[in-house]
């Protein structure tokens, strides 16, 4: 395609790469390079190319609230060689200019970062990744409530110590567990040994970022308000996506998002709750045991 951009069925083989980069879940390609070069040069030679259309597909076919396309492309791309129904407005879609841009869309979607004037589609698993903590924080676990307690913290615990570009969000996503974790529901000290850990960690590799001048960063106080988002920091295409968005219809910048500032001191907060209830939790259990030990009269 790189060879010959111009190809008739170019559209159709950007669009099959879109289809195949929503496998990826909004994880880039260990080496995406050469399709990242070979997208590069056909939207290259094919961007300069007259057109007299106000509007394009690549653009106006994409929903930025939901950051997804409004067609399937798997399908477009059959319809576009002749399996199927003909496009609406077939001008509109094998405009060069149009191809150009899918073509960058595509190379976005292949390795995030490739290109910044293109949107960007959310992971699949945006939507239903963190579903299940709400189930948890509004007592409505899946399972053993404990289990994701555990695994949120570990998920942190390891992010801390490989100094990822996933902290903040996972510092959210055990912030937003916070409620549940520090109600009489947990009664286990280990469990709340795990998140503290974890905590301590991200606080410690935090204290290395400096301070801020962000005007303002997430509010954390409702986390169905701010679930989706948290999701999107979870993967390079998800913060990708987000700040697609973000440009298009304002909201937080994804840098108050990714804020390590911050999020060091949602963490030391969330610590104090969760140090006194650990010594609750401790004391009863202490109460507990000294109870079972007393000789029957």
């Amino acid at each position: 395609m790189g060879a010959a951009p111009q190809e008739p069925h170019t559209l159709a083989w950007t669009l099959g790469v879109l289809t195949l980069a929503a496998r990826l879940d909004g994880m880039a390609l260990l080496d995406a390079s050469p399709v990242v070069a070979a997208m590069t040069t056909a939207a290259e030679r094919l961007d300069g190319a007259p057109c007299d259309h106000a509007d394009h597909p690549y653009l106006t076919d994409f929903d930025a609230e939901n950051l997804t396309w409004r067609f399937r492309p798997e399908e477009t791309a059959l319809r576009v060689v002749g399996a199927g129904p003909p496009l609406d407005d077939p001008g509109r879609w094998n405009c060069p200019r149009n191809v150009a841009g899918f073509a960058r869309a595509a190379a976005e979607a292949v390795f995030p970062g490739a290109f910044d004037d293109v949107p960007v589609q959310a992971p699949a698993s945006v939507g239903r990744g963190l579903e299940y903590l709400s189930d948890v924080i509004y007592d409505h676990p899946y399972g053993d409530p404990y289990e994701t307690l555990v695994d949120e913290a570990r998920a942190l615990l390891e992010a801390a110590r490989e100094d990822t570009p996933e902290l903040p969000g996972l510092v959210v996503a055990n912030c937003a567990l916070l409620p549940y974790a520090v109600s009489e529901r947990v009664e286990s000290v280990e469990v709340l040994d795990e998140i503290i850990t974890a905590l301590e960690a991200a606080v410690r590799r935090c204290d290395d970022a400096p301070a801020c001048d962000h005007a303002a960063h997430p509010d954390l106080d409702d986390f169905e308000d701010y679930r989706r988002d948290a999701e999107l920091m979870l993967t390079p295409g998800g913060r990708r996506a987000y700040r697609w968005r973000q440009r298009s219809l304002g909201g937080l910048p994804l840098e108050a998002w990714t804020c390590r500032h911050h999020f060091g001191i949602e963490a030391e907060v969330a610590l104090d709750e969760l140090r006194e209830a650990r010594a609750e939790a401790a004391a009863e259990a202490g109460q507990a045991g000294e109870e079972a030990e007393e000789p029957r009269p």
